[in-house]
């Protein structure tokens, strides 16, 4: 066994039925949450998902929650059950967040029941991945920047779940604050016990609150890969979903490239670092490699009601395969659809960051396309003229090229850091 993939103390383990395959499971019927399918299509139930009093509603957790006591690990849905039965309502607003055990799940579009028991934790929702192309639809079933949030008096809480395809890590906060790290094999269930930190119960929560997040709720936050969620024992003490004050005020979505996504050289994408120094909760939507501009991805974005300020980044993954004027349409369409939807609502978007075609001459026609592309992104921000629709300079956020790693497109942990400085401040200084 390898050495990352012993298990941590307080952690147990076990097999998911058919992992040994490598394949990927099969997409069981969604849990509607974050975002609803348009009017006509089938709001149905999910199969299996409970009726009445002992489904737990999704709701907005900038608003409070009546979510009861977390139920014990042998009843049904809690950690010694299926999770999958505690289904969110069908047809909820895009504003909506799911919760399951008394927690909520922070950046899930949907909760999706696994095969093997549990739900996936899935960021976009299936009828807007199923409109996406190959390496779009199984990127973005990607768990990326979700979280499992929640608050409860117990000392000690096991959270159940696994990376059913692929390695990886997940990360554990306390508020704004980092608790632990666990690296989960793919393909094994895995019970973390998380324990509250003493010291944290005599500071002084308002200086630990800088982040937005308040130092009691617990973060259980995924990477790349397949996330799914198995249940949540608490030992018999109240869970329930942060309230709004417990949460940052302002809410940062973003759309862009692996460099947004993250995951590739570094533990945390510029924008996470960016979010992390505006106080900000961020919704990641980077998808690596398909950042394509879809106009159902698109469509999506702009009529969800979840966020305050929106960050593009697009080209890179656009210029090998795509001319100018299809570019240009999808660009137009991108800022004319979000900026008719939400008219008051900052807009973000950024050229093109420097990499290997801007920095050598190895590859003259991505060099050629980078700045095609640039200019376009120039010209349709000046055409649309709205005075809620900034530009940034692409290499006023890379300003250090040699903060990339070495296949010079994707930053490395010092680059990303140094992005999200500089993505910040300007952010900052354009809204003062």
């Amino acid at each position: 066994m390898d050495k990352a993939e012993k298990t941590r103390p307080g952690e147990e383990r076990m097999r998911i039925p058919g992992a040994e395959t490598g394949g990927a499971p099969a997409l069981g019927a969604p849990m509607r949450s974050a975002s609803a399918e348009p009017a006509g299509a089938d709001m149905g139930q999910a199969p299996g998902a409970r009726q009445g009093s002992d489904a737990r509603q999704a709701s907005d957790m900038r608003q409070p929650a009546d979510v009861g006591p977390a139920a014990d690990a042998g009843d049904p849905g809690s950690a010694g059950g299926s999770a999958a039965a505690n289904g969110a309502a069908p047809g909820l607003p895009p504003s909506a967040v799911p919760v399951l055990d008394g927690a909520a799940f922070h950046g899930a579009a949907e909760l999706e029941p696994a095969p093997a028991g549990g739900v996936y934790l899935r960021r976009i929702p299936a009828f807007v991945r199923r409109r996406l192309g190959a390496r779009g639809r199984f990127i973005a079933a990607e768990s990326t920047g979700c979280e499992l949030r929640f608050v409860t008096s117990s000392q000690t809480a096991d959270v159940t779940l696994s990376l059913p395809v692929q390695a990886g890590t997940v990360t554990v906060y306390r508020g704004g604050m980092f608790h632990s790290e666990h690296r989960l094999p793919a393909g094994e269930i895995r019970t973390l016990r998380l324990t509250a930190p003493p010291r944290l119960q005599t500071a002084d929560a308002a200086r630990l609150s800088a982040s937005g997040f308040a130092p009691d709720v617990w973060r259980v936050r995924f990477a790349r890969g397949e996330a799914v969620y198995y249940g949540l024992n608490a030992f018999g003490e109240e869970v329930r979903p942060p309230t709004a004050g417990e949460l940052p005020r302002t809410r940062l979505l973003a759309y862009g490239s692996s460099i947004t996504h993250g995951g590739e050289q570094s533990r945390s994408a510029y924008i996470d670092q960016a979010a992390r120094r505006l106080g900000a909760d961020l919704y990641n939507l980077g998808m690596s490699g398909s950042c394509l501009c879809e106009a159902e991805m698109i469509d999506w974005i702009a009529g969800r009601d979840d966020w305050d300020i929106v960050f593009l980044e697009l080209g890179v993954n656009m210029r090998d395969g795509m001319g100018g004027e299809e570019f240009r349409e999808k660009v137009r369409y991108a800022l004319e659809r979000i900026a008719a939807r939400h008219p008051d609502k900052p807009m973000f978007l950024t050229t093109i960051y420097p990499n290997f075609a801007t920095l050598g001459e190895e590859s003259p026609k991505a060099r050629e396309q980078d700045l095609l592309f640039n200019g376009i992104l120039r010209e349709e921000v000046r055409r649309l003229n709205h005075d809620r629709l900034h530009l940034i300079e692409g290499d006023t956020v890379l300003d250090d090229p040699g903060g990339l790693s070495c296949d010079l497109i994707h930053p490395a942990d010092e680059g990303h850091i140094r992005m999200g400085e500089n993505l910040a401040r300007q952010i900052r200084e354009t809204l003062r």
